[in-house]
């Protein structure tokens, strides 16, 4: 059986220079493409170490799960001191009037109203609104008055603010719209508890 080189009809000394040049080009290629890509080892063993080290930690996390449910339904089985619509209101407004007055903002008429202008997805809270026509001697008061709405904690959150001059270009004047979170009533048979708010 003939060989490559019997076929090509080479001589030694031609045999030698390609095998010289086929060992030259696997050389070549080894180093521009191969020895490149022997770091690369180091850097996919630092990655696997990493993403072992987030499962890990996800796996953790995942395994609390069952305590977390635990206690959801716990906290949803002691519920809160839950209000009725009308009782949120006026504790709205309890919470309102005074920071009103102290901030130095005439309040002319409340308004309060139910719920959210879109779809609520929270099934433990309900939004209670209360829309406020103030007057009010300049903009430090009002900028006081929101401010106050916001301090300790508080659930009271601004939705819609409309300002304008009085009819003597000496005052503010204008409606503001705030929403407060009230954890919803408990199912029936539940005992009440504190209030809780988000």
């Amino acid at each position: 059986m003939k060989t490559l080189f019997d076929k090509l009809n080479l001589g030694a000394l031609e045999r030698r220079i390609v095998v010289g040049a086929l060992l030259v080009l696997f050389v070549v290629i080894n180093a521009l493409f191969v020895w490149p890509r022997f770091k690369d080892w180091t850097r996919v063993q630092l990655e696997i170490i990493r993403a072992q080290k987030t499962l890990a930690d996800f796996q953790k996390e995942v395994d609390q799960l069952p305590r977390l449910q635990q206690r959801e339904t716990e906290l949803k089985g002691t519920g809160g001191a839950q209000l009725a619509s009308a009782e949120m209101a006026l504790a709205l407004m309890r919470v309102v009037e005074p920071k009103a007055r102290a901030a130095g903002v005439n309040v002319m008429s409340y308004n309060p109203g139910q719920g959210s202008h879109g779809a609520n997805t929270n099934s433990y809270f309900e939004e209670q609104s209360l829309r406020i026509s103030f007057q009010s001697t300049g903009d430090a008061e009002l900028l006081k008055f929101m401010v106050s709405l916001g301090e300790n904690n508080s659930t009271i959150r601004i939705r819609d603010l409309t300002v304008k001059p009085d009819p003597t270009q000496m005052k503010l004047m204008g409606e503001l719209t705030m929403v407060a979170s009230y954890q919803k009533s408990a199912p029936s048979g539940k005992q009440p508890a504190t209030p809780k708010r988000p």
